[in-house]
């Protein structure tokens, strides 16, 4: 299987999950939902007002049959149009928000990965020592604590008491972005750290690394171009799972710190019963994650040329 059938074949299989998604959300949201508590006024739940709500909705249809118009809509782009606000489509509220989500994933992946990596390979290089057993030490808490409980932790700590950063919200730029990024990457951070030290310790034990030692090679070239090269694979294929848990992971920590993105404009939809935004919001979640898993899986050869598409 050469390079681009196996592209095809990875992308076939990421719209078929993005299917899958879109699929639940719709028959979850209409059978947990009751738009018309949320549509209308206690004094405007009259029947005929509540049937014709449901009507105008398109809620009145057999539950297939909306499934249908669903499916035919998404096929052509159209993601419906929010309950709420005016009656604004949903893609339209989701593209303001989805710039949000990512600067707040990206910072996360930054925060993660530019102390994971050199974390790992100090701690593999200098196995059994003071710095090993405190890497080993900091990992164990950080995946221990959930990251609600340190967004809290943290907004209590450095916000309320110390004044250094905002409590929630965007309004500041950079210094609005470091506690939520913090929180949202440190499990991430651990996770990648632990990895990369195996991963390192694996590597350093080879015989290509004994024969290039027998080379002459200095330990710089060695560790650089041969050690790490090899001992990131399994790191790539960790970081496409993580960036899956931070984009999910973001749902909780926007509403932590009031973080204007995809996530809590799910948890708000859900509340008002605006199907289509939900709809909408986990199906754009869904396919972002989708597509990072593609781009991880593709970018294995770039990593590792003696890696096929056939064998992957």
């Amino acid at each position: 299987m050469d390079f681009w059938n196996y592209f095809a074949l990875r992308l076939i299989q990421a719209l078929f999950v993005v299917l899958i998604v879109a699929t639940t959300v719709f028959f979850v949201s209409r059978l947990a939902g009751n738009p018309e508590s949320t549509l209308l006024s206690p004094e405007q739940r009259r029947p005929e007002e509540v049937e014709r709500l449901r009507k105008n909705l398109g809620l009145d249809k057999p539950l297939i049959v909306q499934y249908g118009t669903f499916l035919g809509n998404l096929a052509q782009g159209d993601f419906g149009t929010s309950w709420r606000g005016g009656g604004q489509p949903a893609l339209d509220e989701i593209g303001d928000r989805a710039a949000s989500t990512l600067k707040l994933g990206a910072a996360g992946v930054v925060f993660a990965l530019a102390l994971a990596l050199p974390l790992g390979i100090v701690a593999a290089l200098r196995r059994g020592t003071a710095i090993d057993w405190l890497s080993r030490f900091v990992a164990v808490i950080g995946q221990a604590t959930p990251s609600f409980w340190l967004g809290l932790m943290m907004i209590f700590f450095f916000a309320v008491q110390l004044g250094w950063f905002p409590t929630g919200g965007d309004e500041q730029g950079f210094r609005s972005l470091i506690l939520p990024a913090i929180a949202l990457g440190l499990f991430e951070l651990v996770a990648i750290m632990r990895l990369t030290r195996s991963g390192m310790i694996e590597v350093m034990d080879t015989d290509f690394i004994r024969t290039a030692r027998a080379k002459g090679l200095s330990e710089r070239v060695i560790i650089g171009r041969h050690a790490v090269r090899h001992a990131l694979l399994p790191v790539v294929t960790m970081l496409g799972l993580s960036l899956g848990r931070l984009i999910g992971g973001s749902v909780i920590i926007e509403m932590v710190f009031a973080w204007p993105g995809i996530g809590r404009l799910i948890i708000d939809s859900i509340f008002k019963n605006d199907f289509p935004m939900v709809q909408a919001s986990i199906i754009v979640l869904a396919a972002s994650i989708a597509l990072v898993n593609l781009l991880v899986d593709v970018s294995y050869r770039l990593i590792d040329p003696r890696i096929r598409a056939g064998d992957a």
